[in-house]
This record gives structure tokens, C-alpha cells and sequence, in this order.
């Protein structure tokens, strides 16, 4: 068994919430580096089958091996290739995309939904763990129909990451600023008491008030927690 990351445990908590929602399916784990996320989800009856891609030849063929290692060469296959390019989604899949910049995410995402047709669409659940510009990304799978169903935080070598569960309804809606750069889910969170959440809001206020000085939107945010907090 992997002892994964802090990091890694908890997109692979989201992961297996998916799962127990979309019965039997494959986990395509995108940008998938090293592997140790798709051999946990097959140690663990998360997946019948995963998928990893990667842009490039090196990332692959380290998740190829460690899937060889595992022993589940014969429930796996390893792709090189930019997102999911090329990979036609079925029902029941899950998509993962961690460890990556936002925007990177958004291009990967809109090309999927572009080659994915609806009804398939809705029987999927994407895994999101963007590095940076996590507002837009937020904002991104609002205006294109995605609901959350959940959204973390967790922290890794002293650095926050949110972590978010989404499943496309095709019905576009927006945000507004403080659930684009705070989460959709994670205030009401942090006013039940969640201890990391509160944590993860604390690190953001003081982020945010640097960024105020130059970021209408962050700035709008600021004003929007404030009248939040005072409900």
C-alpha cells in the first residue's frame, strides 16, 4: 500500500466520495506524474480500470511503472498526451486534475467538454486541485454548468490547497466575488466551525489584503466576506 502525500490523501478522499455516488468506473488521472494516485485507486476497489495521461514521455513512463510494479498493467493504460485529449469519456469516469496552474486546468476542461457529448457529460465527476488562480477556476466551472458536491482544504508542507468535487448540470450560474476567490462551499464551512477552514480564511485575509490594493475583484471579495461575516 502507498503512503501518499497529505495532498494526494486528500483528492483521493474526493476521489472515493465520487465513486460511491457513479457505482463501477475508471478514474482518468490526468497529468498523473509518478501514479501513486491511480495505484491507489485500484488497491483500494476505487477503480475497475485507470487511465493517466501526461504531456510528456518522462511523467509517463514513471506512472507506466508504477502501475507495472503494482501489478495492474492489465487494468491500466498510460497515455502521452495534453489533458484528455484523444481519451472519450464513458459513463461512470472520474477525472482528476491536481498539481496543476488553474488555467492550464480551464484549457484541459473546455477542450473535454467540447469533445464529451452531454449526456455523457452528466454521468461524469471531475476531481479539481488547481496549484494557482483557483478563483478562476472557481468562476470557470460556474459559468459552464458545473455544481460543486464538495469542496476541502488541506495543507502540505505548510502550503493550503483546495481540493473540489464537481459534477456538470449543463445550467450556467455565477458566483460573486467572495465565493470566486473564498469557495463556493467552504465559508458555510468555516461557520460551522471547520478549524482548517478558519485557518485557510485567515491566510487568505491577510493574502488578500495585499492584493486588494491592485485586484477589483479580490477587493469586492473583502467587501462581500465582510458583510457575510456580519449576517
Amino acid at each position: 500500500m502507498l503512503n501518499l502525500s497529505s495532498r494526494l490523501s486528500a483528492v483521493f478522499d474526493q476521489v472515493r466520495l465520487a465513486r460511491a455516488g457513479l457505482g463501477p468506473g475508471r478514474v482518468i488521472d490526468v497529468g498523473s506524474d509518478h501514479g501513486q494516485l491511480a495505484v491507489s485507486c485500484l488497491e483500494n476497489g476505487i477503480a475497475d480500470e485507470v487511465i493517466c495521461t501526461d504531456i510528456h514521455e518522462g511523467p509517463a513512463s514513471r506512472s507506466r511503472q508504477a502501475l507495472k510494479d503494482a501489478g495492474f498493467e492489465d487494468r491500466s493504460g498510460v497515455f502521452v498526451t495534453d489533458g484528455t485529449d484523444g481519451i472519450s469519456l464513458v459513463n461512470g469516469d472520474i477525472v482528476v486534475i491536481a498539481g496543476m496552474g488553474g488555467l492550464n486546468i480551464i484549457d484541459i476542461v473546455t477542450r473535454c467538454i467540447g469533445n464529451t457529448p452531454e449526456d455523457i457529460l452528466k454521468q461524469v465527476r471531475f476531481v479539481i486541485q488547481p496549484q494557482k488562480s483557483v478563483n478562476l477556476v472557481r468562476k470557470f466551472f460556474a459559468e459552464r454548468g458545473f455544481v460543486f458536491d464538495d469542496e476541502t482544504v488541506c495543507t502540505d508542507r505548510e502550503i493550503f490547497y483546495s481540493i473540489m468535487r464537481l459534477n456538470y448540470s449543463g445550467r450556467p450560474y455565477e458566483l460573486g466575488a467572495y465565493r470566486e476567490c473564498y469557495g463556493v462551499l467552504l465559508p458555510d464551512k468555516e461557520s460551522s466551525g471547520d478549524a482548517l477552514v478558519k485557518e485557510y480564511f485567515a491566510h487568505l485575509d491577510k493574502v488578500f489584503g495585499i492584493r486588494s490594493r491592485s485586484d477589483m475583484v479580490v477587493r469586492q471579495a473583502l467587501k462581500e466576506r465582510e458583510r457575510y461575516e456580519d449576517k
